[in-house]
């Protein structure tokens, strides 16, 4: 691995002592593994506190030629130590995911996902896509060169598209069997998407599918071709790793969904319970047995419109037909204009009819073909 502190060979020799000049070479070192992601407790480091490991083991401090290439020597041990490409990759996935999580709704999720991949597995260009039945449908991408005519081309390639899970391509097989694939050569791999490949430019790439529950929902491709990196197994085994954990955000964030959807299906129950138990409150207290109900007598033509009202819906008829209106209503019967309306709409209801005319025509009509007996 090559590791560059980004200072030159001549800046060892200026400065404070030589002793002052290791310390802030130490520090260099650290602030890489920092830069890296790295806990502080990651094996290696100790590695800082041991000059016979770093190299500095037996340095005359005043050859600073010497010292120079003891520096070098010492980033190439803790480079080797600390450094190693798996590690780093899976300690930065951990970390793009973490703050993937802090998303509150799916749209934020996708907007950030195709740059935190990019990050964590120091690809190039990364592509997400929806996966809908028989095709997928490229949706939020990142490349580290937007204003490249290549990827430029790329984003208007892929913008609102849609393309067909063809049978025997890779992007249906990695659907179907929920696997990843490591494409190394793609002008020589016949299942490829030619047309994206086209547009692409890409010698090699990995896919990877996001799974949230029994279904896959989308697909990652990433490639590192603007820098040139040949993809190996490890990018393969990145992606992967990725992929599973943005399938498990997408989980969390379904099922926050259909919890908050509960939550509004209970408050509008206890809501609708509430109304009925503010009806039963309005209602006046009926000390005394109500009078018999009048009996109607009844023909083959069918019943009274009146029939199938409760006593109270009955009292509410009177005063309706009577021309009363509805805070008249309210007052006679000791109880709210709302309840009164409640009355109405359970009445037009049960009548059959959209207004209040039509209910007064309807019960006039049946005077005048039944009758009431004493």
């Amino acid at each position: 691995m090559t590791v560059s502190l980004g200072c030159e060979a001549g800046s060892f020799l200026e400065g404070e002592g030589l002793e002052g000049r290791r310390r802030g070479i130490e520090a260099r070192i650290r602030s890489l593994a920092v830069a890296a992601a790295l806990p502080a407790n990651t094996s290696g480091l100790e590695a800082l506190d041991s000059p016979s490991v770093l190299g500095w083991s037996g340095v005359e401090l005043d050859d600073q030629r010497a010292l120079y290439a003891a520096t070098e020597a010492a980033i190439a041990v803790v480079a080797d130590r600390i450094l190693p490409a798996p590690l780093l990759a899976a300690r930065r996935v951990n970390l793009a995911l973490e703050r993937i999580q802090a998303a509150t709704c799916l749209v934020d999720v996708l907007r950030a996902l195709p740059s935190e991949l990019a990050w964590a597995g120091n690809f190039d260009r990364v592509l997400f896509s929806r996966v809908e039945g028989s095709s997928w449908s490229p949706e939020t991408w990142f490349t580290t060169q937007p204003g490249a005519p290549e990827d430029k081309a790329f984003g208007e390639f892929v913008h609102g598209a849609t393309f067909t899970l063809a049978s025997g391509s890779i992007e249906a097989e990695i659907v179907r069997r929920r696997v990843t694939a490591l494409v190394c050569d793609a002008a020589d791999e016949t299942r490829t998407f030619a047309p994206l490949l086209s547009v692409a430019h890409c010698e090699s790439y990995v896919i990877a599918p996001v799974v949230s529950g029994d279904s896959v929902v989308g697909l990652l491709h990433a490639d590192a071709t603007a820098s040139g990196r040949a993809l190996v197994e490890a990018d393969r085994v990145t992606i992967r790793a990725f992929g599973d954990g943005i399938g498990l955000v997408i989980e969390r964030l379904a099922l926050l969904e259909a919890l908050e959807e509960q939550r509004r299906q209970i408050h509008a129950a206890l809501a609708r319970a509430e109304l009925v138990v503010d009806q039963l409150c309005d209602a006046p207290v009926v000390l005394t047995g109500e009078a018999p109900a009048p009996v109607v007598r009844r023909d083959s033509g069918g019943g009274a419109p009146a029939d199938g009202l409760t006593s109270r819906e009955r009292e509410v008829f009177a005063l309706l037909i009577s021309g009363a209106t509805n805070p008249e209503i309210a007052d006679r019967l000791t109880v709210s204009e709302t309840t009164v309306k409640s009355h109405v709409k359970h009445i037009l209801r049960k009548m059959r009819v959209s207004n209040r005319a039509e209910a007064i025509a309807k019960h006039l009509r049946s005077n005048d073909r039944f009758g009431v007996a004493s």
